[in-house]
């Protein structure tokens, strides 16, 4: 089966999930069977160059599509993938799945009803540097992990419908559940609202503590000059530095060595690590389509989806009250 995809929103990141639905077409994957959005001016240019459907609306969904590709607001993915699980259709939705875990949860049940796939946009899943770091960890290179730490910020258009945790802290909230394999079970955050969006924060500082005393740091924010895609995973026995938007990945042998009661800083040196350079956005449409002809289970469906949701929404919960949250996954 070669499913039939419409692409829904094909603003700012919808061009590029365009582009790459083409070459997945191309590469005899799947077939763009349309294209939806609310400028008439962007759909006619796209009519043209690609020679594809367009619509202002979603009469799609009483077509042969087989699956649709979300890429609009945060604030209208609930409606959205609503409508179309239960229209029958497969979904994949940019990140954030939706604003509320509680909406995520209905969504993933949704999905689960009406026998179709759910997945989320989380792309670094797919990034060949992190998934060389979880080799690493896997094999039990680095030894026991200590903490894991990262950015993800830039200078940037501030997002109108989500602040700095749900835009952004996602992305390494969903990197330390896919190398950990565990949610953390306690957040701390502090956030600010520089620009006075009281709803939206600027800045998000992040501390996760997991189980067997792993903690896990993020940064994240709109503001800062330059642009931070990076992650550092830090082991009793090794550790790891990677520039996530290069994809590269460092590995240093580096651990404390305790003699006769004392802590000694031992470093053997440091070594770049081979990693294939590859566009994630297309492993990660790749495997939505593959994953509906093949019947399977993607990487990262709409269970991973809404637990980047909850541990988003607990870190809010304890910037409003200042202090640290307990994390219970519920369904």
């Amino acid at each position: 089966m070669k499913p039939k995809v419409v692409l829904i929103g094909v603003g700012r990141f919808g061009k590029n999930h365009l582009r790459v639905l083409k070459e997945l077409e191309k590469d005899g994957l799947c077939t763009l069977h349309g294209v939806v959005d609310k400028q008439v001016e962007t759909l006619e240019k796209i009519r043209k160059n690609y020679d594809v459907a367009v619509t202002t609306d979603l009469e799609v969904l009483e077509g042969d599509a087989d699956a649709l590709d979300i890429v609009t607001p945060a604030d209208t993915h609930f409606e959205l993938c609503k409508e179309c699980l239960k229209a029958g259709k497969h979904v994949f939705v940019e990140k954030p799945l939706t604003v509320k875990y509680a909406e995520a949860r209905k969504l993933v049940q949704l999905a689960a009803e009406n026998d179709r796939i759910l997945m989320g946009g989380l792309i670094y899943r797919y990034n060949p540097a992190v998934r060389k770091i979880k080799e690493l960890i896997d094999l039990g290179e680095l030894g026991k992990i200590y903490y894991l730490y990262g950015h993800y910020m830039g200078f940037k258009d501030p997002r109108q419908e989500v602040g700095a945790l749900l835009n952004a802290a996602v992305h390494h909230i969903d990197i330390y559940d896919y190398l950990l394999e565990k949610i953390p079970e306690e957040a701390t955050c502090s956030v600010a609202h520089f620009l006075g969006r009281e709803n939206f924060e600027d800045l998000a500082v992040l501390f996760l503590r997991y189980g067997k005393g792993t903690v896990g740091v993020v940064e994240s924010g709109w503001l800062p000059p330059g642009n931070y895609r990076d992650l550092t995973v830090v082991g009793s026995k090794k550790s790891v530095t990677s520039d996530l938007s290069k994809q590269t990945v460092i590995l240093h042998d580096i651990h404390m060595e305790k003699k006769d009661g004392t802590f000694n800083a031992v470093d053997k040196g440091s070594s770049s690590l081979n990693v294939k350079f590859e566009e994630p956005l297309k492993l990660e449409l790749k495997d939505f389509v593959e994953s509906i002809s093949a019947g399977k289970k993607p990487l990262a469906d709409g269970e991973e989806a809404s637990r980047s949701v909850m541990i988003a929404e607990k870190a809010l919960e304890s910037a409003r009250l200042k202090r640290s949250v307990k994390i219970r996954e519920s369904k």
